[in-house]
């Protein structure tokens, strides 16, 4: 029996839970959204973010990437498989785009998304979404200070994108995650009665008839959608669901045995992510126990000069390894903190690809890191300014010795030696199905009618911040073109 309703989103993500509230008030409509994962509502692993280590393999697809063009598939690469989606497995930074990362949007062709037209969707998160700073744990003062004394400004990142040092401010309450499903949907048991909410169900084909997106094939049977199919299962599954449905480069397509529906390209490719490469150090003693997250600390750099914003994001991690798994290539002996900046802008760009047409099969992730030479200048400029940290007071009373990569690492050859060993990815890609390329601005499909996208894949360039908050502002906007 085919299921019928209004408006079929897939995706119940960051961006998906947004769009399915507004559609709600807005509509009177049967609206239906779609989650693979399990619900987060009572979920203590999923909401408290002090309990994030806590999460299982099954909160996670499981995908891995290949860093570089030809490289094996090796790099963890976390995606949440649960309603909320990645901001239920995240550290919650949330950081306000700057105006110019807009005004790049609209440069780009994206009309309708500059500065401008975005401003409103900022206050309209913040209706739903409680921000706070993070604590300040003693050893993420100290590296505030030391940032001081190296001649930042210590910086409100609340309420300005610049230069400086500070505390990341949070979407969390204390240790309530502040996601869109906690924000815009909880409790579940009292939303309006034409939104349904369908976890554990996994979309396998957009069905498309004449041209228009009609509904889709669901591990629970066959949905129909009368106004809209909304995509909103972000900047890896958006591409790869297209592309099992016919959507997508016509080669690779008829290579996998997928009868074509529309050459598209471009979709999947302009996949832009932050690459970044950690500083550790061995501390004089244990680092005491957190309150909240690890990672509370934060530092930018504007190192050129004609930057519209800061070129660079610093994590600073009261421990070494990361939130999804040890990273042997970080090994220590004794207690650490790091500190690893990534490039804000960063130009290289990967791609998505299908390893076959068979739905359950992760995809192919090419990252391609450092494709383009300015990646590289600016991360190897942000890791000999983390260097320098050694040289103030207040960060010799915490660390005692650089581990990685080690004072014997100097030269521009060595720098790139050990940044190409230890990269890692900061999980915030975006543009595989970007505007102008995929969409138009207004979020349509191009040849495609009622099929619409609303998550990070549509950003037609990568911006200086932690992607959610940008996500959601996305998502709030998109909420309004499906029904404009």
């Amino acid at each position: 029996m085919t299921e019928t309703c209004d408006f079929l989103i897939i995706g119940g993500g960051s961006a998906g839970c947004i769009i399915a509230r507004r559609l709600a008030e807005k509509s009177a409509g049967r609206i239906i959204l779609l989650e693979a994962g399990k619900e987060d509502e009572g979920d203590v692993a999923a909401i408290d973010l002090f309990r994030l280590d806590e999460q299982t393999e099954d909160y996670d697809w499981g995908f891995k990437a290949s860093t570089f063009a030809g490289s094996k598939p090796e790099l963890n690469y976390a995606r949440a498989k649960i309603l909320g989606g990645c901001a239920n497995h995240n550290d919650c930074a949330f950081l306000r785009p700057p105006d110019s990362d807009f005004d790049e949007w609209e440069n780009l062709g994206a009309k309708g998304w500059g500065a401008a037209d975005m401003a409103p969707y900022f206050p309209r998160v913040m209706e739903n979404t409680h921000v706070e700073e993070a604590p300040h744990h003693p050893a993420s003062q100290i590296f505030v200070k030391a940032v001081t004394e190296l001649g930042l400004t210590k910086i409100d990142f609340q309420k300005q994108i610049s230069e400086g040092v500070g505390y990341f401010p949070l979407n969390a309450k204390g240790r309530l995650r502040q996601s869109s499903s906690v924000t815009y949907l909880h409790p579940l048991s009292k939303l309006p009665k034409h939104l349904e909410v369908w976890t554990q169900t996994l979309a396998t084909k957009i069905l498309i008839e004449n041209g228009k997106a009609i509904g889709a094939e669901t591990t629970r049977g066959t949905i129909s959608a009368s106004r809209a199919v909304i995509l909103a299962c972000g900047s890896i599954q958006t591409p790869q669901l297209m592309m099992l449905s016919g959507l997508g480069p016509a080669q690779h397509l008829r290579g996998l045995g997928i009868s074509l529906v529309a050459d598209m390209p471009e979709l999947g490719e302009h996949l832009r992510d932050h690459v970044g490469a950690p500083v550790v150090w061995e501390t004089h003693g244990p680092v005491a126990p957190w309150e909240v997250c690890p990672f509370e600390a934060t530092m930018m750099l504007k190192l050129d000069d004609d930057a519209p914003a800061p070129d660079v994001l610093f994590h600073f991690g009261l421990r070494v390894r990361e939130k999804y798994g040890e990273d042997p290539r970080l090994f220590v002996n004794g207690p650490a903190v790091k500190a690893s900046p990534n490039v804000t802008r960063a130009r290289s760009e990967g791609r998505v690809k299908l390893a076959s047409a068979d739905y359950r099969a992760a995809p192919v992730i090419e990252l391609n890191y450092f494709s383009d030479p300015y990646d590289m200048r600016i991360l190897m400029k942000a890791m000999r300014f983390t260097r320098r940290l050694m040289e103030t007071r207040s960060f010799q009373t915490l660390c005692k010795a650089e581990v990685h990569p080690g004072p014997d690492v100097r030269s521009d050859d060595e720098w790139i030696g050990y940044i190409k060993s230890v990269c890692e990815t900061v999980y915030h890609p975006c543009g595989t199905a970007s505007i102008g390329h995929v969409v138009t601005p207004d979020l349509r499909v191009k040849g495609i009618d009622n099929l619409i996208i609303g998550d990070a894949s549509i950003f037609p360039s990568l911006i200086t911040t932690n992607i959610n908050c940008a996500v959601m502002m996305a998502a709030e906007k998109a909420a309004d073109l499906v029904l404009g």
